[in-house]
């Protein structure tokens, strides 16, 4: 490191849990490029602070994970892609000299992850989504984007499932958006895949993000909770030889893709990646 070295980082609270200075890192080194990757706890009073901070400090770029992603979109200059902008919640901010540009690379993080971990496609199929917040709502924006043909959202508080229900029917009236009102609902649902896009599970005393009794035998599982590796919920999972799946994949996938954003690298970094998560 030296006087020309590029500062990266990643924001949220929770923050030491993140592998994403590992991955990032390790693709610095591996591409030569002379730059670090950092990440810092946030609280969410000072969160505007730290997007001044980020121009006053001439940090190139930043990841932000929760429980930030909604509330960052409100303090970026531009949010370029018009999906991005639909969904409401940005995970990646790129510094062109003191111009902040928000993107959402969730999307594409995530439907690849589902491809390359599960081989799922989600097109013409009912999904359960947990959650309702900014990682949900990549999550669903991703799905019903892909061409699933049911998204159901069960989240602790009603309002915000409603909220994001409404939110998705405007920009897809085509998806159906059903609100599970408790776990039991599911039974009399054919779900093909539940996803947990809460933070249920990071730690070791949380429970299961959801009782797999209620979902018929072949759904799958996929949650983007990565620390610890096997969560309650997948250990479940795994014990009823469900397909399942952590987060690893699909923070592989969208830190690349941030990577590609911040840097213009693209070739290889996803596998750059996986391999540092694999060490």
């Amino acid at each position: 490191m030296d006087s020309r070295t590029a500062l990266y980082g990643v924001i949220g609270n929770p923050i030491r849990h993140s592998l994403s200075p590992k991955i990032h890192n390790a693709a610095f080194q591996k591409l030569s490029i002379n730059a670090a990757y950092l990440a810092f706890q946030v609280d969410k009073e000072f969160l505007g602070l730290a997007f001044e901070a980020m121009r006053a400090l001439q940090i190139k770029g930043l990841n932000i994970t929760l429980p930030h992603k909604e509330d960052a979109i409100n303090f970026v200059d531009e949010v370029p892609t018009d999906l991005d902008r639909c969904i409401g919640a940005i995970n990646t901010v790129v510094n062109r000299d003191g111009r902040l540009l928000g993107y959402n690379t969730d999307v594409p993080g995530f439907l690849g992850a589902l491809r390359e971990e599960l081989q799922f496609n989600p097109e013409t199929k009912s999904i359960l989504v947990l959650g309702a917040g900014g990682a949900a709502r990549g999550v669903v924006f991703a799905l019903a984007h892909a061409g699933a043909d049911k998204i159901y959202i069960f989240n602790r508080t009603i309002e915000r499932a409603h909220g994001l229900q409404g939110y998705l029917k405007t920009h897809f009236p085509e998806t159906e958006v059903k609100i599970l009102h408790s776990p039991e609902h599911a039974k009399d649902e054919k779900i093909h895949l539940l996803v947990n896009a809460t933070s249920c599970g990071m730690r070791a005393e949380d429970p299961a993000a959801f009782d797999l009794q209620f979902l018929k035998k072949e759904a799958a599982v996929y949650d983007l909770v990565y620390s610890p590796t096997e969560t309650l919920l997948l250990k479940k999972a795994r014990e009823q030889g469900r397909r399942h799946a952590n987060g690893l994949g699909m923070l592989a996938g969208q830190a690349a893709i941030s990577f590609g954003l911040w840097t213009g690298q693209k070739e290889g970094v996803r596998q750059i990646m996986l391999e540092a998560l694999r060490q």
